[in-house]
Order: structure tokens, then sequence, then C-alpha cells
């Protein structure tokens, strides 16, 4: 460390020894807090809260309520560290945007420290329970309008206050919803919004759930009674917020998290039949409510693939669970789902769920469903999500045969050109879809003429044509329930041994049960591998030791040998003979 850094450093501890009792160091840490050294400036940042603290908790940085300021000695001094203090805060909502995570954090401690001790005088002085929603704003716009919002900023802010308190939680939610920004802004501040919002584990579900608060419970015992009667701020109230009158002019339009100042008795007298009410932040309505906003006003703002992906696999399990009207995803489901590829088999779970439990009409679903499955399919990593779905999806027995058919021809004409982990997820799904569908069963041996001609010459399968249309959009008029799995029976020679084994199974009796497809779903090239290696050989089944070296690669070289020393030619014969099949084989030969 330089001399020059330790003579600051040393300086300004002395100048914190008397920062209580003299004001005019105020000044001078405010201007250690532009130092180039990230130490110097943490000094001076907790300097300054040891000094504003005391004054914060006392009232004393509160906008004085006299007008004539120019006669009150006492009203100057207010606002003199009122000024100050509004610098400090500055200063510290500038530092969440620092370079340095050891100076974002501490930025971020001392301003939730400030808000809790502002927030606990405005309940005393008010009677009834305050939050400075004014001061956590700029903390929440610090946060998410953030160029170098860091991992360790992300996490102490989350682990320690977001995912515990659920006031903090709650304001978020509310604030950020609220946020407007440039277009040139909108990319940080959805990627940061987001980047939280996907980390929430403690949204509550039920109103008992809600019982932990940064600034203190809004309804202690019995104390205290409110009602669900809200009003806009008095000006006492506006004056005892921590920021200036535009900030004031800002929060006034928030939703209505402030009660009236004052329940009087009197009041409670002359409606004695009125009940009293939670306060809002005991609402779980009120909860799921900010929560609803916060994630529609998100998914309006430009955002990159990638976080389109991630809003997509988190919807059914993290989203919809948590809103009052899922309904309102309808719209940004639907166009997810139309757009095709991957993004149509993430927004499939979240449609189904609407589907299923807030009755969502959604015309040609299965027509879509059925253009999902493509070749492409076969080959992303959420192949396994879509097959559970589908094979939910297809679980009636209510649909068409003609459909259940088309369903099950697409998914064999696929396995052609899929891989081997694909195909055995195909096959088990396709034999329960028959024995669920007995219907189908026509397919496994079709007795149409259009198959019965496999069985002739060469000449009229070369020019055989399936009857199933694989390019038709329409299930219902693919022609599915007229052809037969003869697919399957092309994977009966298929290299892989165990899909082999599976296509065998059509050719047995419908006896076997319905496979869990859960064995198949997962696997990939990786599992199959390892199964194979870790298969266990058969027991007495020794492998062989020696053998006999072959001449040849190919036997058909020893064919030729076997021809050229034949008795049945003679010399010439065999010397023709000879030379005409072993053109070509020489390089094969050891």
């Amino acid at each position: 460390m330089q001399s020059s850094e330790l003579e600051q450093i040393k300086d300004l501890e002395q100048r914190i020894s008397v920062s209580k009792s003299n004001y005019n160091n105020i000044v001078t840490l405010l201007e250690y807090t532009k130092d180039k050294s990230p130490k110097v400036i943490h000094s001076a940042l907790y300097a300054l809260y040891r000094t504003f603290s005391p004054l914060l908790s006392k009232g004393e940085l509160q906008k004085p309520k006299n007008e004539n300021l120019e006669r009150d000695k006492k009203g100057l001094i207010k606002i003199w560290l009122r000024d100050n203090y509004v610098q400090y805060v500055n200063t510290l909502c500038n530092f969440l945007r620092h370079e340095e995570p050891g100076l974002q954090i501490p930025s971020l401690n001392i301003l939730l420290n400030l808000l809790k001790i502002e927030s606990t005088y405005l309940t005393s002085a008010s009677g009834s329970h305050q939050f400075s929603n004014n001061h956590y704003y700029h903390v929440v716009e610090g946060l998410i309008d953030n160029e170098n919002f860091s991992e360790p900023l992300k996490t102490e802010f989350v682990e320690k206050y977001w995912n515990t308190y659920d006031d903090l939680r709650f304001y978020f939610l509310k604030n950020a919803s609220l946020d407007e920004k440039s277009v040139d802004k909108l990319n940080s501040l959805m990627e940061n919004t987001f980047s939280i919002l996907e980390n929430l584990r403690t949204m509550p579900t039920d109103a008992s759930e809600i019982d932990e608060f940064w600034t203190g419970h809004p309804a202690p015992g019995t104390r205290l009674s409110y009602t669900l009667d809200f009003s806009e701020l008095s000006n006492s109230q506006e004056n005892d917020d921590c920021e200036d009158d535009s900030d004031n002019m800002l929060f006034d339009d928030l939703f209505n998290e402030n009660f009236e100042k004052e329940q009087t008795k009197e009041s409670q007298k002359e409606i004695p039949h009125k009940k009293t009410k939670k306060p809002v932040l005991l609402q779980l309505s009120a909860h799921k409510r900010v929560f609803s906003d916060c994630w529609l006003a998100l998914m309006k703002l430009p955002m990159t693939q990638e976080s389109y992906k991630r809003i997509l696999l988190i919807m059914h399990k993290k989203i919809i669970p948590h809103m009052p009207q899922p309904t309102l995803l309808m719209d940004y489901l639907t166009e997810s789902y139309n757009a095709g590829g991957v993004t149509s088999i993430l927004a499939l779970n979240g449609l189904f769920t609407l589907i299923n439990e807030y009755n969502l009409d959604y015309p040609d679903f299965y027509k879509k469903l059925y253009t999902l499955f493509d070749r492409n399919l076969m080959h992303v990593k959420y192949r396994s999500r879509f097959f559970r779905l589908a094979d939910l999806f297809l679980a009636s027995t209510y649909l068409p045969a003609q459909l259940i058919a088309a369903f099950i021809k697409r998914m064999s004409r696929l396995s052609l050109t899929a891989p081997p982990h694909g195909i055995v997820m195909i096959i088990p799904m396709i034999y329960n879809l028959i024995r669920r569908h007995p219907s189908c069963t026509v397919l496994i041996h079709n007795s149409n003429e259009h198959v019965n001609k496999l069985g002739r010459n060469h000449s009229e399968i070369d020019n055989l044509e399936d009857p199933y249309n694989f390019d038709e959009p329409d299930p219902m008029k693919s022609n599915a329930l007229e052809s037969s799995l003869w697919e399957m029976k092309t994977l009966q020679d298929h290299y892989f041994p165990n899909v082999a084994t599976l296509a065998k199974i059509f050719q047995a009796k419908f006896t076997k049960p319905s496979y869990n497809l859960e064995d198949f779903l997962d696997h990939t090239y990786l599992t199959l591998i390892e199964s194979e290696l870790n298969r266990k050989s058969k027991k007495n089944k020794m492998p062989a030791l020696s053998c006999e070296r072959p001449k040849y690669i190919f036997p058909a070289e020893e064919s030729i040998e076997l021809i050229y020393k034949s008795e049945k030619f003679d010399v010439n014969e065999r010397e023709l003979v000879f030379e005409n099949m072993k053109k070509g084989w020489e390089v094969w030969q050891f």
C-alpha cells in the first residue's frame, strides 16, 4: 500500500472518531467516497453510515415542516443534513453499479440498513406500519438498471434479503414492474430482473407463510387495527419521507401500500359492523398481484432467445402457480407455441397447464402437436420433456383412431433416421399407444391391398407407394390407417441390438404390459455406451481365447481360392475364373 493511501486512511480514522459530534466532517467524508482506492471508499461509506444512522433514527433527517426556514436555524441545519444524506444515498446507489463487487455488497447492506432505520422511525411517528418505499425504489433501480450486476451482488441480495423477507420481496416486485427505461437500457433491465426472479424460492402459497419482515411486522399483536380503506398520502406523510418532493410525486401513484394515518376510536364506534382487515403486506392476494404484474411487465420487454427459453422452462412451475389469473399468459404461450421449433416444445408445458387446469380452449391443438414431430425433434435436448407431454395428450381413449394412427405412423417414420437413444423412446411409446387404442392394431398387419404388394416380386415393390402421407400437416388427412408399421420390421435389423430387440415386440402377441416410458426417456449416447460397458457376461459362457487368423478380410477371397483349387474345372478354366473373380480384391489380402 502506498504511503499517501496510508495517510488518507489514518486521517479518515481520526475524522471518524469525532464525526458524531462534528458535522463538518460529513463533507470531508463524502469527498473520500470519490477516492480511487476501494479501501478508502469502503471506510468512508461506513463512517458516514455511523454518522447518519443515529440522526435518521431520531427523525433529524426528515424534511422540516416550517416554511420560514430562514428564521429557523435548526431548520437550516436539518436541510443541510438532509441534503448531505440524500447525496450519501445517491452515492451508495451509484456504487451498486460499480465494477468492484467489494464496494457493491457493502453499499447494498448499508442501503437496506438505512431502509430499516427509516421505516422504523416512520412507523413510530405515524402509529401505523410504514415502509419507506421511496428509499427502497432507488435500491431496486440500482440493482436492475445495472450494467455491472455481478454474481456476488445478486447472491447477496437474493439469498440474504429477497428470499427471506416478505416485505422486501413484495416491494421489489412492485417497483420492478413500474420501472420504465429508455430503449438502450431495456436489455440489461430485463436480464437483471429476470436473473433475480428466476431465483425466487419463497413465494407464499398461504397467508400463514407471510411472517418474515425486514422493517417489522405490519400488525404486531392486536395493538393496531387496520381497515381496507386506502387513500393517498397526506401532506404530512409526504414530508416524513426521506427523499425530495419529486420523489414523493413519483411514488404517490404507486400501488397503495399506506393506510390512513390514523384510525380513531370514534370511527370504530360509529361503524361497529365494519370488520378490521389485514394490512396489505399480510394479504396473499396482494403478493400474487404484484408477482403477476412484475412478470407480465418483464415479458413485454425485448429479450434474447436464451432468456425466452429460460422463461418458458420455468413457466409451469415457478410462474403460473403464483399468478391470480394465469389466463393472462394465454396470448404469450400461444404465440410461443406457434413459433415452431424448440420454442414450441418449451411452451407446450405451460400451455398444457392452462388447458388442463384453467380450461383454456386451443383450436387445432393436436394438429399443431402433430407438426412438432419432425426430424429435428430427435436431436434436441428437450425431447424427453416433449415425449412425456405427448404421451399425456394422447392418453385419452376418446380420441379418434385416425388421429392416433397418424401419430404412430409419424413416429415410426422418424425412427428410420433417429439416433438409437431416440428410437428406444419411440418404440415403447408406439407399443403403449396401440395397447391403449386397440383399433390401431390393424397397423401391425394391415390386409390392405397396398400392403399385400410387399409379398410380391421386387419390381412391384420398387413401384410401391406407402398410402401414408408424411408431408400432410393435418393428421386426419394423412391416410395413416391405410398403411402399416413396416418401419418396425426394418428396425428389427438395426445395428444396435437393443433397438432390434425392442422392435421384435410387434411380432409377439400383445400380452406384454405397457412399458414405463420413464425407463426410456432419458437415454443418450453416453447412457447407452455405459450400459453396454457395465453389462455383465452370461454365466457359463467363456470367451474365445484363440482363433485361427483368416487370410482375407472378406469371405469372397476364400471362395475364390476354393474355386481355383476345385477339380471341377480344368487348368485353363480355373485360371480364367480366378483372374475374373480376383479383380479388385487384391488390396484386402493380409
